[in-house]
């Protein structure tokens, strides 16, 4: 599944949104690690519009990511798991939640931002299969900057940047 950097991915759908937005990437992540919440708590922990977190909230459900409970009020939502795969040609990549929570930290770390702008989302995806063995042990920063063609120092720092988000 990994080796060299493909070309990028063509992404186009309602479920592929969430990866080019981090602001739904974030609000998606948020739900899936605070079962239960409301539209309030997203506006005061993500300090966001409220209108902003009513139209991402509505997409986001359209898409089928989220799931809105009306049992009582106000309304709760909770994240639905996202194991989608994406193959073209021969090269297959999932598109799971830590897919989606390494999208949206890049708003707020810069180093994931560089690296999408410089390799794009597939080479996240790929640096994310790097990072869980990483994590483990397996490979080193150096391997991984041999095997992706990029500096060793852009691999340390990718890396590091990940394996919070792996290791959960």
């Amino acid at each position: 599944m990994r080796g060299a950097l493909i070309d990028r991915l063509d992404t186009g759908g309602e479920a592929f949104e969430l990866l080019r937005n981090a602001r739904k990437a974030w609000i998606y992540t948020y739900i899936r690690h605070n079962a239960d919440t409301t539209i309030d708590d997203i506006v005061d922990s993500l300090e966001i519009p409220q209108r902003t977190a009513y139209d991402y909230i509505n997409d986001l459900e359209s898409a089928g990511f989220i799931e809105q409970s009306n049992e009582r009020r106000p309304a709760r939502y909770a994240a639905r798991e996202i194991d989608l795969q994406l193959v073209q040609d021969d090269v297959q990549r999932q598109i799971a939640p830590a897919l989606i929570e390494a999208i949206a930290r890049r708003e707020r770390d810069n180093d994931i931002d560089t690296y999408i702008e410089r390799h794009g989302l597939d080479g996240l995806a790929v640096a994310l299969e790097y990072a869980r063995e990483y994590a483990d042990g397996s490979v080193t920063h150096r391997i991984v900057a041999r095997e992706q063609e990029i500096s060793s120092l852009e691999a340390g720092i990718i890396l590091d940047t990940l394996r919070p988000i792996v290791e959960k």
